[in-house]
């Protein structure tokens, strides 16, 4: 127990703020942390991170029948997407202030992956090796050591933050497109994580 506590503490990490993520990274880095991968499953989950756009827990999630090819994309179908609550009553707190008690609910998502993109092929070789399930019998704790040993300076929600870029500066998403792909519901959060850096505003100029 005590073993555990301290690999927790080892890999906690500054909160930080999605608003650090000038730019997309380029797909070379990408790929160069693929390959640091020596397990064909850790490869898919970096992949599954980066190309779903998804929290750890709901990557986690995903199950072989999520997926299907319709080339040439390969697409996720229902996606759970987790931290949604509904209201389900109100209180009176000690203060006097009205409080809502909530409750959560799990929503989904369905979106496409380009099956050119570099990722989408670990991704792929993986899932057509898994017979029925889960893809990742795994934990949170361990996925952040598997993050953790291919660069020490990124963790799994940057993966989130690095596609939402990707997307806005490669394919010109705009904030509504973002929103339908990662089913947001607020343009706030949509914004701190579409941002593109200089190199996205320059590319826009060349156009």
């Amino acid at each position: 127990m005590l073993r555990l506590c301290r690999e927790v503490c080892l890999l906690k990490k500054p909160k930080r703020s999605v608003e650090i993520v000038e730019s997309f990274c380029g797909w070379d880095y990408l790929i160069k942390l693929v390959k640091k991968c020596r397990r064909e499953v850790d490869k898919a989950l970096i992949s599954a991170l980066f190309e779903t756009g998804g929290r750890v827990s709901e990557v986690l999630m995903l199950r072989k029948d999520n997926f299907i090819v319709q080339k040439p994309f390969l697409v996720v179908k229902a996606m759970p997407v987790l931290k949604r609550y509904s209201k389900i009553g109100e209180y009176v707190d000690e203060n006097g202030r009205v409080r809502w008690r909530t409750k959560k609910k799990i929503a989904y998502r369905t979106f496409p992956i380009h099956m050119e993109e570099p990722l989408c092929p670990p991704l792929l070789e993986y899932i057509n090796k898994i017979r029925e399930g889960r893809l990742f019998h795994i934990g949170r704790t361990q996925v952040y050591r598997i993050v953790r040993n291919l660069d020490k300076n990124i963790f799994p929600h940057w993966f989130r933050a690095q596609r939402a870029s990707q997307l806005a500066l490669e394919y010109g998403f705009d904030i509504h497109d973002l929103i339908d792909f990662f089913n947001w519901k607020s343009l706030q959060t949509a914004t701190h994580y579409s941002r593109m850096g200089w190199k996205g505003l320059a590319n826009k100029m060349r156009r």
